[in-house]
C-alpha cells in the first residue's frame, strides 16, 4: 500500500511540473513577446494547463473522518498559503511592473488586482480558494450521495447554478472571477470524485474505450475553445464546452501520467529515464512559487523577435522550441530565488505559500 502511494505522488507531481511549465511557455509568448499569443500552441497550452491543477487540487482535498464521510480542509490554512502569498506577491507586482518594461494583457494595479477579474495575472489562488469554500457548501450533500451518479448530478446542478448566478453577478462576480470559478469548479469536484471513486475511475482511466473517446471529446472541446468564433460560440457557451471537456481532458492526462510515473520509477528504469521524470517531479513540487514568482522574470522582447515569429508563419516547432528555452531560463531562476529564500519560513510563506 505504501508503494501504490508513493507512485501516485510521482505522477501527480509530475503532471503538475509539467503544467507549471506550460503555463511558463504560455506567458513568454503573451508577455514577451506580446501579440503572438493567438499562435495554436498558446491557444492549445491555455486549454490544457489550468483544469489539470485544479483536478490535482480537487484529487488531495478529498479526505474522509472516522465515520467515512468527507471533511473539509482547515479554511484559514489554506486562507495563509493561498490568499496571502496572492496578495504579497502581487502588490510587489504592481510595484514592480512599471519597471519591468513588458506589456501585459492585465491591467497591473492595485485597483485591478482587487477589481478585475484576473487580478493582475494572479488569479488562480483567489478562485481555488473560492472553490474550496463552495466544496464546504455542498459538502453535505456530497455525503448524503451513496452513488457516483447521484455524487456526479450534484457537481451537475452546481455548475447550472454557478453558470446562472455568473450571468446576473454584474461587477460583482467581477470582482469574485466568478467566471473562472464557474469554469473551473466542476473539474475541481471531478477531482475530488475521482479519488471518492477511486476504483471506477481507474477503470475508465484504463479503458481503451473510454480513452478514445476522452481523445476524441477533449480534443474537440479544446479546438472549439480555442478558435469559438468559428462556431458561433461567445463566452458563456464556452464555458459550457470547457466544463464538458475538462473531465476527457484529466482522464488523458491522468492514464498518460500514471503510465509515465510507474515506467519511470519502476526498478528497471534507466537512470536517465528517472532523472527526467525526477525534474518534473520537482517542479511541480515547487509550482505554486513558479506561479508566484515566474512573473516577475519575464522581460520584453516582441520588437526584436515578433517579425521573426510571424515570418515562420507561427508555427509550432519554432514556437515551442522558443519559449522551452526561455521558460526554462525563467523557471532556473525562480529556483535559485525558492533556494535562497528556503531558510526563511516567512519569507518561503509569503513569496511562495510555503508552510
Amino acid at each position: 500500500m505504501t508503494t501504490i502511494q508513493k507512485q501516485r505522488i510521482h505522477h501527480f507531481d509530475m503532471l503538475k511540473g509539467v503544467a507549471i511549465f506550460m503555463v511558463v511557455m504560455g506567458h513568454v509568448l503573451a508577455f514577451c513577446v506580446r501579440e503572438i499569443d493567438r499562435a495554436t500552441i498558446f491557444k492549445v497550452f491555455e486549454q490544457i494547463h489550468m483544469p489539470l491543477f485544479f483536478f490535482v487540487s480537487g484529487w488531495f482535498t478529498y479526505k474522509l473522518n472516522d465515520r467515512g464521510q468527507m471533511i473539509l480542509p482547515k479554511i484559514m490554512s489554506r486562507a495563509i498559503r493561498l490568499m496571502l502569498p496572492m496578495v504579497v506577491v502581487s502588490s510587489i507586482w504592481v510595484l514592480y511592473f512599471p519597471h519591468s518594461g513588458i506589456e501585459t494583457p492585465f491591467a497591473s494595479t492595485f485597483e485591478e488586482l482587487w477589481t478585475s477579474a484576473y487580478k493582475n495575472g494572479y488569479w488562480f489562488t483567489p478562485v481555488l480558494f473560492e472553490i474550496i469554500l463552495l466544496y464546504g457548501l455542498i459538502r453535505p450533500i456530497l455525503n448524503r450521495c451513496k452513488q457516483w451518479w447521484a455524487s456526479a448530478l450534484v457537481v451537475v446542478i452546481v455548475f447550472i447554478a454557478m453558470y446562472l448566478l455568473n450571468g446576473i453577478s454584474g461587477r460583482v462576480g467581477e470582482y469574485m472571477s466568478l467566471d473562472m470559478v464557474t469554469a473551473f469548479a466542476p473539474v475541481f469536484l471531478v477531482g475530488l470524485l475521482a479519488r471518492r471513486y477511486r476504483e471506477g475511475f481507474e477503470w475508465l482511466a484504463d479503458s481503451s474505450a473510454t480513452q478514445t473517446v476522452s481523445l476524441l471529446m477533449s480534443g474537440t472541446a479544446i479546438y472549439v475553445c480555442s478558435w469559438p468564433w468559428e462556431f458561433g460560440i461567445e463566452g458563456s457557451q464556452r464555458m459550457i464546452v470547457q466544463a464538458i471537456g475538462h473531465p476527457f481532458l484529466v482522464l488523458v492526462a491522468y492514464r498518460l501520467f500514471r503510465d509515465w510515473g510507474t515506467a519511470a520509477f519502476a526498478p528497471e528504469a534507466s537512470r536517465l529515464t528517472t532523472r527526467i521524470a525526477r525534474m518534473w517531479e520537482y517542479l511541480g513540487t515547487q509550482s505554486l512559487g513558479i506561479y508566484l514568482l515566474h512573473y516577475f522574470f519575464l522581460f520584453p522582447m516582441g520588437s526584436v523577435v515578433r517579425p521573426w515569429m510571424e515570418a515562420c508563419n507561427l508555427a509550432w516547432i519554432p514556437l515551442a522550441a522558443f519559449s522551452a528555452i526561455i521558460a526554462a531560463c525563467i523557471v532556473a531562476m525562480v529556483l535559485i530565488i525558492l533556494k535562497l529564500i528556503k531558510p526563511s519560513k516567512t519569507l518561503s510563506l509569503l513569496l511562495a505559500g510555503n508552510k
